[in-house]
């Protein structure tokens, strides 16, 4: 009986569709009036994503001389959910961001308390001149050291900036007199400076040391660490009349610690050093020192140090554990989506390379993906979760899956390490995977979810994909549909290029003009992003009849009623 219905639809599907009787649709980009998408006139380069996506760049407004540099900084929804996270470089923090028109979310930089609002454009401004609600604020007046524990900041005037000195001054006095901080100089004399002085900013804050004050030594604090735990350290490091070069050490005494890192930095910028150190079971006392080699200029000069810090690392990844989404698992330390919120809608059209009759229901999936990536934000695994939401084809299509960097170029050969679940590996591609080589035959019962055929809850494919070691850091996802039955036809959205399966002869023939368009820009694909669902059109229902808004978006260029797929005409619609 199955196979008679699908006979039926597929002559159905293979006659011209004749588009039915509509009320013109009003477009307000060119003030037009659109019966169908044949009558839209679209530029060249729309993508057809009702979406916000770009490699977002974010800058900062700094006037307490905060220390964003490295810093992890998140986007959170509106219920303070991480969705993305990224580390500041060279005074930037950039993202690669697929959100939904249709949500709002927020700029969070966790360590100083800081949130924004993120507005949908492509180059933002954090501001961090507010007053500061996070960590970092009662870092500054901090004065006693916290009890036995990793997981509070437990150093003491950490960023020296006690005592205070006015801006523009330089003191040395005794080591009793500064909070937290002792030297092994035999004068027990430490050498502090604030912002401005010799021309020299301080990395966060308004002061630093100096680790060389009257003579060489070494500055150091005493911390009460829980033994038999991972800690990660950071401090940051600059030389001052030239190279200097310091080490830092850790041990349980001043004669028992071991060099952890050698700090060579020269006077152009501040460095950060960083590392993990176990705590032995039997140590009670941990010294983290800081001593000097060797300077460019006499003993007395150089090494300055400034903001170091402590936090728990109960993995021993290197990431502290209020950054890292597996804080017991050393193989992953960051978590990450796509999209980065909502839920990804694509939805084709079949007939490539000829048109259809543009109601995008003969293949519609709605997809998530969890993303996990190891400390150094390499690739680990994906968990992927499709749904079939509608089926309108009377052809057989399988799903094909290609996994891309964000340029959507292909990952390398052997990026894929193992799959498991609902899915296999494509043996035309490296870096592809077949989901299904007939939706039909994958969903548990028959249905199309289009009006015309029979509706039931659409079935859910879920499977996960391990990455070797070469994959990159990088993953966009391109789900595509190709023919059951003619493995080499297949239909992309225009911008992915075709698998290594396909038969390019059949590009830029029939209605096709290259990149899956036709000559006046339609696709064969379109893709939603939501933060809610998305009700695809009726069998035979063009898309400007089953979106009232949906012509002015598109002949706009996507500027226009982004939220299009919110305001359907309920009576043309699944």
């Amino acid at each position: 009986m199955k196979k008679n219905i699908i006979f039926g639809l597929s002559l159905l599907a293979l006659v011209a569709c004749n588009k039915e009787d509509g009320q013109p649709v009003q477009n307000i980009a060119g003030e037009q009036n659109v019966n169908s998408m044949q009558e839209l006139n679209v530029a060249d380069d729309f993508n057809w994503s009702a979406s916000f996506q770009a490699e977002l760049e974010v800058s900062f407004t700094n006037p307490h001389n905060l220390s964003v540099e490295e810093e992890l900084i998140y986007i959170l929804d509106n219920n303070d959910n991480t969705l993305a996270k990224t580390r500041v470089k060279n005074g930037l923090a950039s993202f690669e961001v697929y959100l939904p028109s249709n949500g709002e979310y927020s700029l969070y930089l966790p360590f100083t308390g800081h949130q924004q609002t993120l507005s949908k454009q492509a180059k933002q401004n954090f501001d961090l001149s507010q007053k500061m609600t996070g960590k970092r604020a009662t870092q500054f007046n901090k004065t006693a050291a916290s009890s036995c524990t990793v997981c509070e900041t437990p150093m003491t005037n950490n960023l020296a900036e006690l005592p205070v000195l006015p801006l523009g001054r330089q003191t040395i006095i005794d080591q009793n007199s500064v909070p937290g901080w002792k030297t092994t100089a035999t004068d027990g004399k430490i050498e502090i400076w604030s912002t401005g002085f010799g021309g020299v900013t301080a990395q966060e804050g308004n002061q630093f040391f100096e680790i060389n004050a009257n003579r060489p030594g070494a500055l150091y604090q005493e911390l009460c660490l829980e033994p038999g735990s991972t800690i990660s350290w950071s401090v940051w490091h600059r030389g001052r009349a030239g190279v200097d070069v310091a080490q830092v050490k850790i041990g349980g005494s001043l004669a028992t610690a071991t060099v952890e890192a050698t700090m060579t930095s020269g006077t152009s910028t501040w460095n950060n050093f960083t590392g993990t150190y176990a705590i032995p079971a039997n140590q009670t006392t941990t010294l983290f020192i800081f001593e000097a080699v060797s300077t460019a200029g006499s003993g007395s000069v150089g090494n300055f140090l400034d903001n170091f810090r402590i936090s728990c690392d109960q993995d021993g990844d290197g990431v502290a554990d209020i950054n890292d989404d597996y804080p017991t698992d050393p193989s992953r330390a960051y978590r990450s989506f796509f999209p980065s919120a909502g839920k990804q809608i694509v939805a084709f059209e079949d007939l490539w390379p000829a048109t259809g009759d543009y109601d995008f229901n003969d293949l519609v999936l709605s997809n998530q993906v969890e993303i996990s990536h190891n400390a150094n934000n390499e690739l680990v695994d994906a968990k992927f979760t499709v749904s079939i939401d509608a089926i309108g084809a009377g052809l057989a299509n399988g799903i094909g899956l290609m996994l891309r960097d964000e340029s959507k170029a292909v990952l390398a050969n052997g990026s894929i390490a193992t799959v498991s679940g609902d899915v296999s590996l494509d043996p035309a591609n490296n870096s592809g995977l077949i989901v299904s080589n007939d939706v039909f035959a994958s969903i548990s019962s028959y249905y199309q979810n289009n009006g015309s055929g029979p509706s039931r809850t659409p079935d859910t494919l879920k499977f996960t994909v391990n990455f070797s070691a070469n994959a990159g850091s990088e993953l966009l996802p391109e789900l595509y549909l190709f023919r059951s039955n003619d493995r080499a036809l297949e239909v992309h959205r225009s911008g992915f290029s075709p698998s290594a399966a396909f038969d390019a002869s059949r590009a830029n023939t029939v209605d096709d003009n290259g990149d899956f368009k036709t000559a006046n820009g339609l696709p064969w694909g379109i893709e939603i992003i939501t933060e809610t669902s998305f009700d695809h059109a009726l069998e035979k229902i063009d898309m400007v009849q089953a979106y009232p808004q949906f012509a002015s978006w598109a002949a706009s260029g996507g500027s226009q009623n982004t939220t299009w797929f919110l305001n359907p005409d309920v009576e043309k619609v699944f």
